[in-house]
């Protein structure tokens, strides 16, 4: 009956000064990670308060192991300074009975924790995160408010004023912004087009199935130009998005193992093409091999019908009423070492590209090669569109005003779209890809699979990195409570803030060694063992200290 009436006179005390700084600290570390997306995005107080509520419970799982070692540094310390511990071996109460409280709270905070970097932690920074997505309108109304570009994927977007207006259904917001300028980014990161508009209606909806949300623009009195080619965009632009489609905007933290639970990752273990920034490459896998088969289906279509008549290709635009095509009369055509369509001149005969816009001809282009460059569209991930790249003494002939033909340098024609007829069929399978990449004997498929590779390969180290840290770091609130008790108990006297230093020192240590271990884990595959066991290294130290000290405590 006295062991139980003891330790729970510990335990209460413990648990006490543990919850009372937990909190003080766990409110303090809430207010410091806030502090940042308050002050870059211009977060109203509605929305401060939900990310503030959301990031409570994830600072706490790193707040819980300090907070156990200043309870068990303090209780121990005022125990032994007051002679209740004298009291207690006096009575015939074991040093190990007396350090049991200790032992307890320490499993109990480590098996919380654990729970907390597994589940909590994710859970409520991807919450955070949702919080700022929903409130995009805000934060867009934010950066315009401070002259600042609004970025998102491949579009900047500048305005002179911005509103926010509700939305028309629950999830959706709109702004206006007056006087804007946006520049759509291609896959060189070099501008497809400027355009500007007085004024633009953003419809901002959140999808929380997909953990994105979509922009959708609509623009009012627009005009632009083609900086490639320095080119007006003529006729009424709606969108400063060259297809028209929405703007999606994906989630961050789920490109990041860390900010994953343990389910999640186990997931990824087993299924790593569900990780997206594996998954982005194996879709780039599976539009290079479609990209093959169109040039293959080009090839022979030209062998079918390309001596005797034109390859005829239409182009899309900013523009729905203007259109554009292309000709394309060739002696030959083959496929490139990268599965690409080059039409080449043969028998003196040049390659011929003829140019029309709204049924008259404009252009006429003669060289000696043509590659018809087949890529996906960065705006519509469905679509194929090609580029004409004209080179080998290029020359241009103006239709319309008669002009004398010039020569002219490289010349690229782009935004070329593909007939449905010549699209390739279903795709394959993530492992059927890798495996098809991997043999191809395309220079660009073969990068594509050891990119594909070495992005499996980080995933797992980066998993294997996380698991082993989550744990490490779980077990330092058992190590660094039973070392707090025992610094307690052999520093009694002296001043408890002293003693709670020396208790901290070997934690810094130990956080320390979990990042070191980290960082090399990650960093190569051989590293892998080696950054697991600095890792653990750091709860091996404690341990030996913790042992060291006790045993100091048995002898005395």
């Amino acid at each position: 009956m006295i062991y139980k009436t003891l330790h729970w006179y510990i335990i209460r005390e413990m648990l006490r000064i543990f919850l009372m700084t937990s909190g003080a600290l766990t409110t303090l570390m809430a207010f410091g990670w806030t502090f940042k997306p308050f002050a870059k995005h211009n977060l109203e107080l509605a929305q401060l308060l939900i990310i503030l509520t959301s990031s409570m419970p994830a600072m706490l799982a790193y707040s819980i192991p300090i907070s156990a070692l200043f309870a068990s540094v303090l209780v121990y310390w005022r125990m032994a300074t007051d002679n209740e511990l004298t009291a207690c071996r006096a009575g015939g109460i074991s040093f190990i009975t007396i350090v049991m409280p200790a032992f307890i709270l320490g499993l109990a905070v480590a098996s919380v924790d654990l729970v907390f970097v597994n589940y909590v932690v994710p859970h409520y920074l991807q919450a955070a995160e949702r919080a700022i997505m929903k409130d995009l309108a805000g934060v867009l109304v934010g950066q315009v408010g401070r002259q600042e570009a609004f970025e998102y994927g491949k579009v900047i977007v500048y305005a002179n004023q911005a509103e926010q207006l509700p939305g028309e259904k629950p999830g959706e917001s709109v702004v206006l912004l007056n006087g804007m300028a946006a520049t759509p980014i291609g896959k060189d990161n070099q501008p497809l087009a400027i355009i500007v508009a007085r004024q633009a209606k953003l419809t901002i909806t959140d999808v929380p199935s997909e953990d994105s949300v979509q922009i959708t623009p609509e623009l009012v009195d627009a005009a632009g130009y083609d900086p490639r080619n320095f080119t007006a965009i003529s006729g009424s632009l709606t969108s400063f998005l060259p297809t028209g489609k929405n703007l999606t905007v994906p989630s961050m933290l789920k490109t990041k193992p860390k900010f994953l639970n343990i389910r999640q990752l186990f997931t990824l273990d087993k299924e790593p093409y569900k990780f997206p920034p594996v998954r982005d490459v194996v879709k780039r896998i599976s539009q290079a091999h479609e990209c093959e088969l169109v040039a293959g289906n080009l090839l022979a279509e030209w062998n079918t019908h390309g001596v005797t008549r034109a390859l005829n290709f239409d182009t899309y635009s900013y523009d729905p009423s203007s259109h554009e095509s292309f000709h394309v009369f060739a002696p030959s055509a083959v496929l490139n070492d990268d599965k690409q369509l080059v039409f080449r001149a043969a028998g003196g005969v040049p390659v011929r590209v003829e140019q029309h816009k709204n049924g008259r001809h404009i252009n006429t282009y003669t060289c000696g090669a043509a590659d018809f460059l087949l890529s996906f569209d960065d705006f519509s991930p469905d679509t194929i569109v090609g580029v004409l790249q004209l080179r080998d003494n290029v020359v241009r002939k103006d239709m319309v005003r008669s002009m004398t033909p010039m020569q002219v340098g490289v010349t690229t024609l782009s935004s070329i779209s593909i007939p449905d007829a010549l699209h390739a069929g279903p795709t394959l399978a993530p492992l059927d890809l890798l495996k098809l990449a991997a043999d191809a004997d395309s220079p660009a498929m073969k990068s594509l699979a050891n990119d594909a590779t070495n992005r499996i390969r980080q995933l797992f180290q980066n998993i294997s990195s996380e698991l082993n840290s989550r744990g490490s770091f779980a077990l330092s609130c058992l190590t660094l409570v039973l070392l707090g008790a025992a610094l307690g108990i052999l520093m009694k006297g002296r001043n408890p803030l002293a003693v709670f230093v020396v208790g901290v020192i070997p934690a810094a240590l130990l956080m320390v060694l979990i990042t070191a271990g980290r960082q090399l884990a990650e960093s190569a595959p051989k590293n892998v063992p080696f950054g697991i066991a600095i890792i653990w290294a750091g709860n091996l130290l404690l341990l030996v200290l913790v042992l060291g000290v006790y045993a100091k405590l048995l002898r005395q």
